[in-house]
């Protein structure tokens, strides 16, 4: 499937690859290192995989990022704020959103903060109420190697498993990997949001949110205990949990939430 593609900006600043025609779906992405949209290339092409099966349901998916230029201190709901102010701007009426990890925190944020006039519908993917405790300490990591210019790729391996031995087998490509893809140079856009994902928690105010809500996590994703995942669907009013027993963080990239996201979706 030959997919149109147009890079832009909202009147935020938060940038975005258009992908599609038809009905307008927001994409809210995972953490970056940078606030920018994938170069082309294996980023980008991997950004068009997660979009597909929706520009292919009949929705012209903005793939969004964060604003460039985020200045450390600024907190989870001015984020929310100035995606607010770009979404109204831009589509003058409510849109649904898909929102993923660091994304989710975003849109759940958003959600409590702006319940009506901006998201139709939220598809809540690999995020919860808070950021957990395994999450936590690798942004701690990443920080830290980032302002020593270092990666810190090789602390994900908790992330990944629970294995002590896959974990100890992990290490190495881990770290490998963070060689070829270090820090940016200027990292206050990362550590902009580390610190605002850190503070980020909006449990007490979730029975604020008035959108329909499905909330999507992999019992593997050890960023988060299972539990914070259950509680999260729990205290969203009328909110839909499901979980996916083989599945990790990456619970995007998989046939059935694809099917089960646009179900929920094209049910409004």
């Amino acid at each position: 499937m030959n997919m149109p593609m147009e890079q832009g900006f909202f009147s935020t600043g938060l940038p975005y690859l258009a992908f599609g025609t038809g009905t307008p779906l927001v994409y809210l992405s995972d953490f970056t290192m940078t606030h920018t949209v994938p170069r082309p290339g294996a980023g980008r092409a991997a950004a068009a995989r997660l979009v597909r099966p929706f520009v292919s349901a009949g929705y012209r998916v903005f793939w969004t990022n964060r604003r460039p230029g985020m200045v450390p201190g600024t907190t989870m709901g001015e984020i929310a704020g100035e995606h607010a102010a770009a979404l109204r701007e831009e589509f003058g009426r409510p849109v649904p959103v898909v929102a993923h990890g660091t994304g989710g925190s975003v849109a759940l944020q958003l959600a409590v903060d702006h319940p009506t006039g901006v998201i139709s519908r939220l598809v809540l993917a690999g995020a919860a109420h808070a950021l957990g405790p395994v999450g936590r300490r690798f942004h701690r990591d990443m920080l830290a190697a980032a302002e020593r210019g270092r990666s810190a790729m090789h602390r994900a391996a908790p992330a990944i498993t629970r294995d002590p031995l896959l974990r100890a087998l992990l290490v190495v490509p881990l770290w490998i990997a963070g060689r070829f893809d270090g820090p940016p140079a200027d990292h206050s856009d990362m550590k902009a949001m580390l610190l605002a994902e850190d503070a980020f928690d909006v449990h007490d105010r979730l029975h604020r949110i008035a959108v329909p809500v499905l909330v999507v996590w992999g019992a593997r994703d050890h960023l988060w205990p299972v539990e914070m995942f259950r509680q999260t669907a729990d205290a969203i009013p009328g909110a839909k949990g499901i979980e996916y027993q083989r599945a990790g963080h990456s619970v995007v990239s998989r046939a059935d939430f694809f099917r089960d996201a646009t179900a929920f979706l094209k049910a409004a």
